[in-house]
């Protein structure tokens, strides 16, 4: 019994000293969807343009501290209607796309956002038009608040996905259309 008594305290003393587990925050990681779609009949957006759907996913804890410390709002998305319009416009302003050739903005219309699952989504729409074959897309959100945030946006295409990367200091970023 002493050998036994022995050996639970070597082993209360091993787990004691062993390193706690550290606690980590969530990667500062954005997504944007942007799938561009035909208008009409044709399978292609050089007859009648595209029409264009974003989704932006963002963690609420990063959404919330870039309210607070780049907005100088109040922080709650949970159920602040005033603080949810405030960072959906600040989402937008981030966003933006061009016509890569004439540097023409491309409208892109905000219809809102809503928390799903710890995460605040905001959608947007537009129209790329028929005649613009290459676009320029910048995506800077949360990027003035967190230094490391990444952002990527998956252009869904013609039955492929294509992924653009942006970290601070990224510029506007081209996809061809055609």
């Amino acid at each position: 019994m002493g050998m036994t008594l022995r050996r639970l305290l070597a082993a209360l003393a091993n787990a004691v000293m062993l390193p706690a587990p550290a606690s980590a925050h969530e990667q500062a990681v954005a997504f944007s969807e942007l799938p561009l779609k035909p208008i009409g009949a044709e399978a292609d957006c050089s007859v009648d343009g595209c029409r264009v759907e974003v989704a932006h996913r963002l963690a609420i804890h990063d959404a919330e501290s870039t309210l607070m410390n780049v907005l100088g709002a109040r922080a709650d998305l949970y159920g602040d209607r005033d603080a949810q319009a405030k960072f959906e416009a600040y989402v937008a302003d981030q966003f933006a796309m061009t016509d890569a050739e004439t540097g023409t903005s491309i409208d892109l219309t905000l219809l809102g956002g809503e928390v799903e699952r710890g995460y605040y989504w905001v959608y947007q729409e537009g129209v790329v038009p028929a005649s613009v074959a290459e676009i320029n897309l910048r995506q800077a959100v949360l990027m003035d608040a967190i230094p490391a945030q990444t952002n990527r946006v998956n252009i869904r295409h013609n039955g492929e996905t294509r992924t653009l990367v942006f970290r601070g200091g990224t510029r506007a970023q081209a996809y061809r259309i055609r």
